[in-house]
């Protein structure tokens, strides 16, 4: 779908883009991602026909950019940019129906044909409500699906993104880019797209390209790219990669700021973190960096909290994902429990298949073991079991845990039981 050959591209001498060689396959996803003036613009604006005075060649299914008309262009390629301001108020129809102009002549009026692919799209998009009123008058969700219809009516065979969720919420961010790889899948479209959000780039792409200062740092499947040394040199950023657990696929979180080793003053209070899903990863580096022997469980072998734990040499009990935890791992959970000095329940979600560790804390009280809540006393939206973890808690609460708003809350309570 499209070739790159030898790109260079230079802003009044400075160079922008060099030495880019690439290749895009047909009814893919590639998201291109790099930290800010790397050239993730001004390579989708001249791709897109916008920036002419380029160095190589470029070829969009088969046709050489440099010999096309903007018109021959436009039927090739459709942006989707972060957002438009059209001048006038116009309807939303009179904003989608501008897609037709690359099929019509200088003097012509729309054709029947041209009427009848903008309402196919309106249903496509789902925004049949939408088409009378002013596009001024919409949200920024509504405005950005008006402007995918636009694109879609050009009726190109490749679709540009140029970091189309960056003023949106998260319930539309996703529901745009669901609706943008049901494109990609479903109608065979190409995409490229611009993303600063790498987490949401990845969950959708096929392939990824890191840029850094205006050459290509590395392409090829997310898999192969997305690594925590490549994300470590492109954006000067520590973090470590792992599978979500649900769906498979990778995402990034940042490292903590932990104090090496070496500068920790070690103290002698032992803390047991019951851990999964991630919540308690914030607390376990906080007490860590902080000097406290930490230990926690029990979590998944696919958590987020056993790759922090590990990273950090805290002791853990791990267990299968996808099942209710093992009797065996929550005994040898309660053993790290009784070798401590408190307990530490972070705000986690609550289902059947963790649902031991909630019992876990409340068996540490009964040891007559300190127990430090984090978070609200209402967990009613954290209980996924029927109210069954919130019947627990609730005793959890009313035997004498303490509940603390924050990490911060939490660290000055236990200190002033470390004088």
């Amino acid at each position: 779908m499209l070739s790159v050959e030898n790109l260079d591209f230079a802003y009044n001498g400075h160079p922008v883009l060099k030495d880019m060689n690439f290749e895009v396959s047909e009814h893919s996803f590639v998201s291109i991602l790099g930290p800010n003036g790397s050239g993730k613009s001004t390579l989708i604006n001249i791709i897109s026909a916008v920036l002419k005075n380029y160095e190589g060649s470029i070829h969009i299914a088969g046709h050489n950019l440099a010999g096309l008309s903007p018109r021959q262009a436009a039927r090739l390629v459709a942006v989707v940019p972060q957002s438009t301001n059209p001048g006038f108020n116009f309807t939303v129809r009179q904003m989608i129906a501008m897609g037709r102009y690359p099929y019509m002549g200088r003097l012509e009026s729309f054709k029947q044909e041209d009427n009848r692919r903008v309402e196919d799209i309106i249903d496509k998009v789902q925004i049949g409500g939408l088409a009378h009123r002013k596009y001024n008058e919409l949200s920024g969700g509504e405005k950005q699906r008006v402007i995918i219809a636009q694109a879609l009516v050009q009726d190109t065979p490749l679709l540009l993104l140029d970091e189309p969720t960056s003023h949106l919420d998260i319930n539309f961010q996703i529901e745009l880019m669901e609706q943008i790889k049901r494109l990609n899948t479903q109608d065979g479209k190409t995409i490229i797209g611009i993303f600063h959000d790498l987490n949401l780039a990845i969950q959708y792409s096929d392939k990824v390209m890191f840029l850094k200062e205006g050459s290509i740092f590395d392409y090829g499947p997310v898999a192969e790219v997305i690594t925590e040394e490549n994300i470590e040199r492109v954006f000067g950023s520590e973090v470590y990669v792992a599978k979500n657990p649900f769906t498979g696929k990778l995402y990034i979180n940042p490292t903590f700021n932990l104090t090496p080793p070496e500068r920790r003053n070690i103290k002698d209070i032992r803390v047991h973190v019951i851990a999964g899903g991630g919540a308690a990863s914030p607390v376990m580096s906080l007490l860590y960096s902080h000097g406290y022997r930490v230990s926690c469980g029990v979590v998944n072998n696919l958590d987020t909290d056993l790759n922090t734990a590990q990273r950090m040499g805290i002791p853990f009990v791990s267990d299968a994902p996808f099942s209710p935890i093992s009797l065996e791992a929550q005994n040898r959970n309660l053993k790290f429990i009784r070798g401590s000095d408190l307990v530490v329940l972070p705000a986690l979600q609550f289902g059947h298949g963790n649902f031991s560790n909630l019992v876990s804390a409340r068996q540490a009280q009964q040891m007559g073991k300190k127990v430090m809540v984090l978070g609200k006393e209402d967990i009613s939206s954290r209980d996924y079991t029927g109210g069954k973890a919130t019947k627990i808690y609730n005793q959890i609460i009313k035997e004498g845990a303490e509940v603390l708003a924050s990490e911060d809350q939490l660290l000055q309570a236990i200190g002033k039981g470390d004088k």
